[in-house]
């Protein structure tokens, strides 16, 4: 990873794909722990078809699946199990927000 953003990639899923980098702006907070991703940090981020998360890397579980995340609202038992999905869709599918590549990449951020 260079200080320039650059990513990497990792897919544990066909859904969920994650990518590393280092933030290049200011306005994004760490899915788990709500603090603000400050310029210049290494961040990771989990894309799937319709949202991007983004996590301090320190904050990221390592798994693709957002539920392996211990501060996740299906975690927290403030909502019935059954309003959740068990597990991610097999596949991203193709819709009105599919996009030909996914993945934290800086220099289209900028």
């Amino acid at each position: 990873m260079s200080a320039s953003g650059s990513q990497s990639q990792n897919r544990d899923s066909d859904y969920w794909t994650v990518s590393r980098g280092v933030a290049v702006r200011y306005g994004w907070k760490c899915r788990e722990c709500k603090v603000d991703i400050a310029k210049g940090e290494k961040i990771v981020a989990r894309d799937g078809r319709k949202i991007r998360l983004f996590y301090h890397e320190n904050c990221f579980s390592g798994s693709s699946d957002p539920r392996t995340q211990s501060n996740n609202t299906m975690n927290q038992n403030r909502h019935p199990k059954s309003s959740f999905n068990m597990a991610a869709p097999s596949q991203k599918g193709r819709g009105k927000w599919s996009v030909e590549e996914y993945g934290y990449n800086p220099t289209h951020a900028k």
